[in-house]
């Protein structure tokens, strides 16, 4: 039976709809990366697979820096106190002029009211004086505000019994490590020796004056007096610092902290002075004395020769 050209047309349409495209193998399919479809489509992934497929760049490990490592050993090195072993740190008072023990071990606050306290006591002790013709009237009334007692703050203590003797201890054994033949061999005291440790008010007839902190202390060898003797000892470094103002409610606030700040500032102040002090009050016997150096004298200039002397005439 013979197709008909209407039959033979439509019939060649769809050979061509169905048969793949020309161009179809030109392009490569682009791939999918596996973690980032799993990302979008919200699908879970076996672990097992995603590790086989995962790059091996974001498994490797960060590359160590040697600086830090460095930096990080010398920090958690412990220091070495074996060197201390002959010397005791201490924490004492000052010693007056009559030898006798003065200072402030904690923070002494010293009001306006504590002087006027004082100053009617005094006032009292010059009247009966007067009277009974018994007493000093001539000096009973003399006082100085920073000899007045006051009222002594326990939470501030002075910085030679806070801070110092652990400052102390540290930069002593840093000094003997650096300088193993200055470590003595008997054995020696090394005192913070607190003088003035105050809070003082400025103007008596101000209501509103500010206070001043007041600090001095002595690091060094203690004087020792010993019955029948002269004092020995006494050298070390005397840091008496500058007075710090503020209004009183400002030393008091959060509990002294301010006080606190500044006790710091000054132990670190004079522990300071005290390290450069070291070689003096430690000396390092084991360093040999560099042998003169003798200036190079010029060199002579070579003495002319007669021939060259007879070239010259000519």
């Amino acid at each position: 039976m013979a197709l008909r050209p209407t039959c033979l047309t439509a019939a060649i349409a769809a050979i061509l709809l169905l048969a793949p495209s020309a161009y179809a193998n030109d392009e490569a399919p682009t791939p999918t990366p596996v973690v980032a479809s799993a990302v979008t489509s919200g699908s879970t992934l076996d672990p097992a697979k995603d590790a086989a497929t995962a790059p091996e760049v974001a498994h490797a490990p960060p590359a160590a820096d040697p600086a830090i490592e460095t930096v990080t050993a010398a920090v958690a090195s412990p220091l070495d106190y074996s060197s201390l072993q002959r010397i005791r740190i201490t924490s004492g008072l000052g010693a007056g002029p009559n030898g006798n023990r003065v200072g402030d071990q904690v923070l002494r606050l010293v009001m306006r009211a504590d002087t006027a306290a004082v100053t009617a006591a005094k006032v009292g002790l010059s009247a009966l004086a007067f009277v009974t013709g018994v007493g000093d009237i001539g000096t009973s009334n003399s006082f100085s505000k920073n000899n007045v007692r006051g009222e002594d703050i326990h939470s501030v203590p002075s910085p030679a019994f806070g801070a110092l003797p652990g400052m102390i201890r540290e930069q002593l054994a840093l000094y003997f490590a650096a300088h193993p033949g200055a470590i003595p061999s008997d054995e020696r005291t090394v005192e913070a020796s607190a003088g003035q440790w105050s809070l003082v008010y400025q103007k008596l007839s101000d209501a509103e004056t500010p206070y001043e902190l007041r600090h001095d202390v002595t690091i060094g060898f203690p004087v020792v007096r010993k019955l029948f003797r002269t004092a020995s000892g006494g050298q070390g470094v005397r840091c008496q610092d500058e007075a710090r103002v503020a209004p009183l409610q400002e030393w008091q606030a959060d509990d002294y902290a301010k006080a606190k700040a500044a006790s710091r500032d000054f132990a670190e102040a004079c522990i300071a002075r005290f390290v450069a002090e070291l070689p003096r009050l430690f000396p390092d016997h084991g360093v040999l004395p560099q042998p003169a150096v003798e200036a190079e004298l010029p060199a002579e200039a070579p003495a002319a020769t007669e021939e060259a002397a007879a070239v010259t005439q000519a």
